[in-house]
């Protein structure tokens, strides 16, 4: 296992496009809480009473809600893992590595694994980051003291992993079904699109709940509920159910088993 993953470190090393998308990624979500800190601090400077004494305090950074919050919006930045990704895997084919690959004795299976490795690693290596960041803005501004509070809903980091991996193994699945990174990037980008709008009409003008919630890119997202409601004083499922983490990790196997199948079958 350890050397199916440093196979795949030797090759996205030295490739330029992996850390500019990988920076690219982890900055955005080191913009997002400073972003809202800086909102929230000019909405407290201009439009609330002084003597409220609401300085270096944040809701959004609440350490029984920060968990959620955090994962919630940061599971919608994942098309830059995506598409890193594909680029990483379709290049192989593209630029005949995986052939090569194979002539020296890596099997076809091997060479699947490997990239599911990597994908998991990658994932674990951002969920650790997200975690960091919340511990650090939490500790700074959350409102809730104590180190009981503290992670108390640290389960929504672990819906967060599984997303990263499903999302990332179905750009895994694409970059291998079209194998020209250009054209792969372009489908992946497409069928968000078309899915959102399949979802829109599936749910509400069909209205089958069921099959909507069965599509790929909406089991992924809907394993963490949108947290902000609770702000206007709405219900909000402040839990990862059990029947949606089923769903992703059915889709995380059946991406697996498709793109093995597809390799096997297809010629280099």
């Amino acid at each position: 296992m350890i050397r199916l993953i440093q196979l795949e470190w030797l090759k996205a090393k030295p490739a330029r496009f992996f850390w500019i998308l990988l920076m690219l990624y982890m900055a955005l979500l080191i913009s997002v809480p400073i972003s809202v800190q800086g909102l929230s601090d000019w909405i407290i400077r201009n439009f609330l009473p002084e003597n409220l004494g609401l300085d270096n305090v944040n809701l959004f950074y609440d350490f029984q809600d920060i968990w959620q919050n955090f994962t919630f919006v940061f599971q919608y930045f994942s098309v830059f893992l995506g598409t890193l990704i594909i680029i990483h895997v379709a290049r192989e084919f593209s630029l005949k590595t995986a052939r090569q690959n194979i002539i020296d004795g890596l099997s076809k299976s091997e060479f699947v694994w490997s990239k599911v490795l990597f994908i998991a690693f990658i994932a674990a290596l951002i969920t650790l980051f997200v975690a960091l960041l919340a511990l650090l803005f939490g500790a700074l501004f959350s409102p809730s003291v104590g180190t009981s509070l503290m992670f108390e809903n640290v389960h929504f980091l672990g819906a967060y992993y599984l997303h990263l991996v499903q999302d990332m193994l179905f750009a895994m699945f694409i970059a291998m079904l079209v194998r020209r990174p250009g054209i792969a990037v372009v489908v992946y980008l497409f069928y968000a699109w078309l899915e959102s709008f399949a979802h829109l009409v599936i749910k509400h003008a069909l209205g089958w709940d069921l099959v909507a919630k069965l599509l790929p890119n909406t089991a992924t997202k809907g394993m963490i509920h949108t947290p902000m409601y609770k702000y206007v004083l709405q219900p909000v499922q402040t839990y990862v159910a059990w029947e949606d983490l089923a769903i992703s990790v059915g889709y995380i196997g059946l991406f697996i088993v498709l793109s093995m199948w597809m390799m096997k079958k297809r010629d280099l």
